[in-house]
């Protein structure tokens, strides 16, 4: 065999090594799934198309007959998030729970407030929603590739939830375009109602004693430690605090180990920015402490802005919870 035979056959076993030891390109999981979805449709929902350029895909619609849905909205919803095989992977639907035998007393069950155009629910689905009304229901199909958000407030749209296709069952309850407006209103009519108390005792925060003291031997010193019970409840009577062990017991909230003693509240009523720095408590709970005397029982009511704010604690009080407080300050040692 020749020299130049000898460097063909050289080059083409180089050519033989490099294609064979060349590394398989890597499917993107998004596109990957994208493709599973596809062919879940073509089986369930043959010639289904995306909607506009969101990705998502409408399975069923009732668009609804209240207030739509525009830019900068609250939507009050139920959902109920599927797998492609129809099993429930999260639902804020007590009855859903109920059948799945996941209901906890210490989670709240009703209608989760998403905020519209904040990129905290997928992009998929905020576009189908926001061609609903209050009232509305949908069943939408969501593809991985259009379940993106910068971030999520909503537990239902955080964390490995959104490593797959979904389905998801919405309902939409009511829509506002002020959240805080609304809270205001509900808490008021709510309060004097109850109470017949159509004033704040405070900003976004009602007040009133059901038990009063009023001797000097009653009144609590600035800077004083005071021991303090309490039931806290939603609107709708749901408790999901208490430090009375046999109101927890009853609630179906009580927690084995939990130590319920009274909780210490550090007492100020003329320096707010004390009361704030040395307590670890709400600021509506502390400010309604601030209010009362050795002995006395009050009830307060008040807005998210005094409580858990737009981020709620999960999984006891939603986004946007107005809250409702029973305290007791117990006598003065």
């Amino acid at each position: 065999m020749n020299v130049k035979k000898i460097c063909i056959a050289a080059l083409l076993m180089a050519s033989a090594l490099a294609v064979s030891c060349a590394v398989e390109p890597v499917e993107d999981s998004s596109y990957s799934y994208d493709r599973v979805m596809k062919a879940w449709l073509a089986m369930n929902y043959p010639g289904l198309k995306p909607f506009g350029d969101s990705g998502a895909y409408i399975l069923e619609m009732q668009q609804g007959t209240g207030p739509a849905v525009t830019d900068s909205s609250y939507v009050w919803a139920h959902y109920t998030k599927l797998s492609l095989d129809r099993s429930v992977i999260s639902s804020n639907e007590r009855s859903v729970a109920e059948q799945l035998g996941t209901y906890s007393p210490t989670s709240y069950y009703g209608s989760r407030i998403w905020r519209v155009d904040q990129d905290y629910i997928p992009s998929g689905l905020e576009a189908v929603i926001k061609t609903m009304k209050g009232g509305g229901r949908a069943l939408i199909a969501l593809p991985l590739s259009a379940s993106s958000h910068t971030s999520s407030l909503y537990s239902a749209f955080s964390g490995s939830d959104e490593s797959d296709n979904s389905i998801i069952e919405i309902k939409i309850d009511t829509v506002m375009a002020d959240i805080y407006d609304y809270q205001e209103r509900v808490m008021k009519e709510w309060f004097r109602s109850h109470y017949n108390v159509a004033d704040t005792s405070a900003e976004h925060l009602y007040f009133k004693k059901l038990k009063e003291k009023t001797a000097e031997t009653d009144s609590i010193s600035e800077g004083s430690t005071v021991k303090v019970r309490y039931i806290g409840r939603h609107l709708d009577g749901q408790v999901f605090d208490t430090n009375i062990e046999d109101t927890a017991k009853f609630y179906r909230i009580h927690t084995q180990g939990k130590t319920y003693d009274a909780l210490n509240v550090t007492f100020y009523k003329d320096d707010v920015s004390k009361l704030a720095q040395e307590n670890t408590t709400v600021a509506g709970f502390y400010r309604s402490v601030s209010m009362m005397n050795y002995g006395e029982t009050a009830v307060a009511l008040f807005s998210s802005e005094l409580g858990y704010g737009e981020k709620g604690s999960s999984p006891a009080i939603p986004e946007y919870s107005p809250l409702l407080f029973w305290f007791y300050v117990e006598p003065k040692d």
